[in-house]
């Protein structure tokens, strides 16, 4: 007998990442009997969902049950848990705000988009802590850095963020040749901000190795033809950042640095995302995001069909086998005491990453039990990489959530002129009004007290 929960789903319209769930949700004994909601604002793509999931669970005879809600609040009643992977606006707004940046001088936009995400965040945790206090809140959704460091900020839930960026030294093991079940690694930091703290090799530290492909084998690499968009982890980018910092920079790091102090030279035009990323330019460029949405429409495409077509199997796109998402082992530990240690996104209480307040989420391993979730501490990183790396990224996320906290249009502003690309703040101020202006930022335009 598993132990059943609710399990409320914000942003379900999306068929890949819930119908995962669903799956991950039916081959896990420990949670049969588990109800999930999905909810979303798209009654097209809800029911959609729906039926996927259905078939899926029907296809797999697990023991786990359906419904759909347009409505947050009825959605969240009695909830259990929490996974928030809802996009403001979905893919089409976020494609509208870059080109908003690019017009005022922001090549591939800016990080402006995080602010809509953070708002919706925050009225997600605050229905929550009003309906369901004692849920757990599991974001997905982006930006887990600062959104979860702002709604721990701002409200007493249980929160937990989580990625699966820090899967990024599997990619380094595969490149160099290693058998994946020998090799071991740490990692900490910021989400999307992670560096490879330990790195092994059938107990033998690895970065030896590494070192040696950089030398002979890393130029053949990168100049494969086939270098593919998503390729980051061993982009000429990352170890450049190694090389920099004494660290390799580990999943998104390497590609989510366009406006920081430090990285802000790989991504000044497509042709030096070319030469840092590869022929595509890389995840983020013109060329390699196309590509990206070009392969979630034909992803999509394929699901639609397999939930369409009565011949087809669902369990074909998605097989009866535990994915690498964490939610569902996650949830099933705090339920059933299962102890396991996962990458968390928790708050730095008694200092995990070291020299970083209390008050920040940072980006760790965690003991999940019973009892809730416990950091587990390392060393402090090192002094060059955090001089260098992790002060800068700290000081851009703390101005944007203290931003958003606030609604303080002047902490909003310096986000901009932080920006490397920023030339002027008549170029900075321009930009804000007229994306204030746009009618889908007229609730945050009341946030930030900005008047028409």
């Amino acid at each position: 007998m598993g132990t059943s929960v609710k399990i409320c789903i914000i942003g379900a319209g999306s068929a890949q990442f819930s119908a995962g769930i669903v799956r991950d949700l039916c081959v896990n004994p420990g949670l049969a009997g588990s109800h999930v909601v999905l909810m979303d604002i798209d009654e097209r793509r809800l029911e959609f969902v729906l039926q996927l999931a259905e078939r899926l669970s029907a296809e797999l005879q697990a023991n786990v049950s359906f419904s759909k809600t347009t409505d947050r609040q009825k959605a969240l009643k009695d909830a259990d848990f929490v996974l928030n992977t809802a996009q403001v606006g979905g893919h089409q707004w976020s494609e509208d705000q870059r080109k908003l940046g690019e017009k005022h001088g922001y090549y591939r936009g800016t990080k402006l988009h995080n602010f809509p995400q953070m708002h919706l965040f925050l009225d997600v945790a605050r229905d929550i802590e009003r309906i369901c206090p004692n849920a757990w809140l599991i974001q997905s959704a982006n930006p887990v850095f600062e959104g979860c460091s702002l709604m721990h900020r701002e409200t007493k839930l249980n929160i937990l963020g989580l990625c699966h960026g820090h899967y990024g030294y599997l990619e380094i093991a595969n490149v160099l040749g290693l058998e994946p079940q020998y090799v071991t690694a740490k990692t900490q930091g910021f989400n999307h901000w992670i560096w490879l703290t330990d790195f092994r090799y059938k107990g033998e530290d690895a970065y030896p190795l590494l070192d040696e492909w950089i030398q002979t084998k890393a130029e053949a690499y990168w100049a494969k033809a086939d270098f593919e968009f998503w390729d980051n982890q061993m982009s000429r980018a990352a170890i450049h950042l190694y090389q920099m910092f004494g660290l390799m920079p580990i999943g998104d790091t390497p590609r989510t640095c366009e406006n920081l102090g430090v990285g802000w030279w790989y991504h000044t035009d497509l042709t030096e995302k070319q030469r840092w990323y590869g022929s595509l330019g890389g995840f983020d460029s013109e060329l390699g995001w196309q590509k990206y949405l070009d392969r979630l429409s034909d992803k999509v495409d394929d699901i639609e069909r397999a939930v369409t077509d009565a011949s087809l199997k669902v369990t074909d796109i998605f097989p009866p086998v535990q994915s690498k998402e964490q939610i569902v082992p996650i949830i099933n530990s705090l339920v059933n005491n299962v102890e396991g240690i996962y990458q968390v996104n928790i708050p730095n209480r008694g200092g995990i990453v070291k020299g970083f307040p209390e008050n920040l989420v940072v980006e760790c391993q965690g003991v999940v039990n019973g009892s809730g979730i416990r950091g587990v501490s390392q060393e402090p990183l090192p002094a060059k990489l955090v001089a260098g790396t992790m002060n800068p990224r700290w000081s851009q996320a703390e101005c944007m959530i203290e931003a958003m906290r606030l609604g303080d249009y002047h902490l909003l502003l310096s986000c901009l002129l932080m920006d490397q690309r920023t030339r002027s703040l008549t170029q900075a101020e321009g930009y804000l009004r007229e994306w204030f202006a746009d009618p889908r930022n007229e609730q945050l335009a009341k946030v930030f007290r900005i008047h028409p």
